[in-house]
């Protein structure tokens, strides 16, 4: 036998057209729960910031639903911000491997091409920091550069894993022509 907490309903199913202990009324999401009798709501309902069963819990249902559907079965916001998480390597893994998402192949295009060209600067820089009297320049240099894409990667890893369409500049249209070819083999 299994425990209802509300029975006499589908446990799979809302209860109502609203999250429980949310209120959307003036006052803010964070607001006093509707069903709170101290707070003048009705004493039947969940108490503050329970969702009933079967919810989503506030704040869950956000872009990631609405950048539609993934070859690889995850949502299609996650996917993005784990294409930046290493780098152009994840980045190349998520690019070869999601065939319709064009949202993710946009992310993981933006990550091979910026963090391939800051991998091939800092190279650079490192092999012209061998040369007498330029090694310290190319080291102030390189440090920059690696500042540059540390932050960019923070960046980036936010505004993807939150669903937004962020484009670098001149890189982003370079990633978005790419990201709009279809694969070959793919059957689109």
């Amino acid at each position: 036998m299994s425990w209802n907490p509300t029975p006499g309903q589908d446990p799979n199913q809302p209860a109502s057209g609203q999250y429980e202990g949310y209120s959307s009324q003036p006052g803010g999401a964070y607001g006093p729960p509707p069903n709170n009798p101290s707070y003048g709501g009705s004493p039947s309902g969940a108490g503050y910031g329970q969702a009933q069963y079967g919810q989503q819990p506030y704040g869950m249902s956000g872009a990631a639903g609405t950048l539609g559907p993934t070859s690889m079965g995850m949502e299609a916001n996650m996917a993005a911000g784990l294409s930046y998480l290493v780098g152009w390597i994840t980045g190349l893994i998520f690019y070869l491997s999601e065939k319709q998402n064009r949202f993710v192949r946009f992310h993981a295009m933006q990550s091979i091409i910026w963090f391939a060209a800051l991998t091939i600067l800092i190279v650079a820089l490192d092999v012209l920091g061998m040369i007498p009297f330029v090694g310290l320049l190319t080291f102030c240099l390189s440090g920059l550069v690696g500042l540059v894409g540390f932050v960019s990667w923070i960046v980036l890893l936010i505004m993807a894993f939150q669903g937004k369409y962020f484009k670098l500049p001149i890189i982003g249209d370079y990633a978005e022509r790419y990201a709009n070819t279809v694969p070959a083999g793919s059957g689109l």
